[in-house]
């Protein structure tokens, strides 16, 4: 049963994309708003190549490229070439991962001369994008009207892992400007907007039905998107549930153990294995991987043999090994079942760790497991039996709609739905001001051998304070705004003038941080902006025999979906105005 929906209250019509793009498969779906309508969210399938296959609303995340890196083909139409030369591209979304998301032994992403892993992204996204003009024009009656009048104005929804932030949302933004989704203008930059993967499974999962029972006040609950190269973890508390309202347990969590992970950790032993044999080389390998990716990893379950065959050949082939180490029958490569339960074991231990981090009160609680890899029946019972086994008595529940496009449907259901009202903060965030000098403060003591002193007004300054706007661990309500009151530097004349700021993030272990030089380590740049206030809003200054001018004004953020905006608003003449915060780093975003 679908989640309870008013109709659209605007009054201009809007189209509405959202674009999972998953380290393995990636979906897509759309709603429109009409004004007076209850919008229903489209699913696209019959992506270009599989247009035989128009239920299937997954594509698979590959591209393929010319030696000299002209783009060739995308997703399902890679299978369909004629043999050729080239470079096959996957598991690029793993290029955008940050610095801290670490991996033993990543797998390969290989791209062709002079593109990044920005364009590849990109030339995906405007792959999925034209797929979506594809399904509105041939679906609905009225498709090519709707897509002439709408498609210009689009407004998108990316998904990402939990542990993504600013700066991959820079580049993700970015890619959408190479993909030609929106212009790289302020107003196009406004048009893209992200939401975690966790969070737009659950919405997906409220969407559905699926959750229903589960929505009551003060219950909590852990969304676990289990995919092909991440695994994220979500949890709620239900305020209300009507209307619903939730805010967030924990920090999300993510952990570079996927789908895609298992397969590489089970092939790295069968490799060594097959070395010295003749089943050692690339095509006998690759449809090695094929099979276990698509087959044998996906059936895997708690009853399954002690022995396992995996098709790495024909059925006439046979070979043992002298040691008897590899051993295949009918061109199956034996298998022992607990090398598959290694392959396995990070993934399943990161999954149950994350979830117990969530739940350390499990009492209320429900799980729910989404994403493709959540299909894996061994996935399934392993993670019921370990939290039983933790006296974690809660129900885990796996969704049993098509779980492929649950952060693509959900990316639309969060823009129209917005359950989540509260949010915790990961980091600590606020901008660098100098500080007037008070010389009974000790730490400004500290710091007065290096003050600053303005030469229009006389007055003294410590430079370098730091002044948070929110800060870790922080529950922060959706759309609050946060103010830091600042003044301009003192000028000679009444003069229109361009402020600068930078935005910091903190990530160090240090409590109350005021100045930067506490812990100078702790901070990155994220990002910097301008605006222009006009000298209308200078006032005027006297001090003893000094006469300058200055304006005061107020550095404002907003929280409104997982990203922070900012913007400074000042008096002029009386009135209050705001400015848009201009952007000059990508990575502000």
């Amino acid at each position: 049963m679908a989640s309870p929906r008013s109709a659209y209250s605007g009054s201009d019509p809007k189209l509405v994309v959202a674009i999972d793009i998953g380290t393995t498969y990636s979906g897509a779906s759309y709603t429109f708003l009409k004004p007076e309508e209850v919008p229903r969210i489209w699913d696209v399938g019959g992506f270009k190549g599989q247009e035989d296959r128009q239920g299937n609303s997954k594509v698979p995340s590959e591209l393929f490229y010319s030696l000299e890196g002209d783009l060739v083909a995308c997703g399902a139409r890679i299978s369909r070439l004629e043999p050729q030369e080239g470079i096959k591209t996957k598991w690029f979304k793993l290029g955008l991962r940050p610095p801290s998301m670490l991996v033993d032994d990543p797998p390969p992403v290989d791209l062709p001369p002079g593109r990044t892993v920005i364009d590849a992204f990109g030339d995906f996204l405007k792959y999925m994008y034209d797929c979506v003009k594809t399904h509105i024009i041939n679906t609905h009656v009225d498709g090519h009207q709707l897509w002439s009048s709408l498609n210009r104005t689009t407004q998108f929804v990316l998904s990402h892992p939990n542990g993504w932030g600013d700066s991959q949302w820079g580049k993700m933004r970015e890619a959408a400007i190479r993909g030609g989704l929106v212009p790289n203008t302020p107003e196009g930059h406004e048009r893209v907007e992200f939401v975690t993967e966790g969070e737009a499974s659950f919405h997906w999962c409220i969407d559905k039905g699926t959750a229903t029972a589960a929505l009551k006040e003060g219950a909590k609950i852990v969304v676990v998107d289990l995919g092909g190269g991440t695994i994220d973890v979500s949890s709620f508390l239900v305020g209300t549930p009507k209307p619903l309202r939730l805010s967030e347990l924990k920090a999300p969590e993510c952990a570079l153990a996927g789908s895609i992970t298992v397969t590489e950790r089970f092939m790295k032993t069968a490799i060594a294995r097959l070395q010295g044999t003749p089943y050692g080389d690339n095509d006998y390998i690759e449809a090695l991987r094929e099979e276990f990716d698509q087959k044998t990893k996906c059936i895997f379950h708690e009853n399954t043999n002690h022995e396992v065959y995996v098709r790495i050949g024909s059925r006439r082939e046979h070979f043992v090994a002298e040691n008897g180490a590899c051993r295949i029958e009918a061109g199956h490569l034996e298998v022992q079942r607990q090398e598959i339960v290694d392959a396995f074991e990070p993934s399943v231990t990161a999954t149950v760790n994350a979830i117990r981090t969530h739940l350390a009160e499990p009492t209320g609680a429900y799980v729910f497991l989404v994403g493709g890899f959540s299909a894996s029946p061994w996935m399934l019972s392993e993670i019921r039996r370990r939290l039983d086994a933790a006296g974690i008595k809660c129900p885990v529940k796996r969704a049993d709609n098509d779980m492929a496009k649950a952060a693509s449907s959900g990316g639309v259901a969060f823009y129209l739905d917005r359950h989540v009202t509260e949010r915790i903060m990961r980091h600590t965030y606020g901008v660098i001001l100098d500080v007037p000098y008070h010389p009974e403060d000790p730490e400004h003591q500290d710091r007065n051998q290096d003050l600053k002193v303005d030469p229009n007004s006389g007055k003294q300054y410590v430079r370098g304070g730091f002044f948070a706007l929110v800060t870790r661990g922080q529950l922060v309500k959706v759309d609050r705004v946060y103010k830091e009151r600042g003044c301009s530097d003192a000028r000679p004349k009444q003069e229109p003038i361009r402020w600068n700021q930078t935005i910091q993030r903190y990530s160090g272990e240090a409590g109350n941080v005021t100045f930067i030089d506490t812990d100078p380590d702790g901070f990155t740049q994220i990002g910097s902006f301008y605006c222009d206030i006009p000298a209308s809003a200078m006032t005027k200054h006297t001090k003893g025999s000094r006469t300058f001018w200055a304006v005061d004004f107020n550095l404002v953020i907003t929280l409104g979906t997982v990203e922070m905006k900012a913007y400074v608003e000042w008096e002029d003449q009386g009135v209050k105005k705001r400015t848009r915060a201009m952007s000059t780093e990508q990575e502000y975003y």
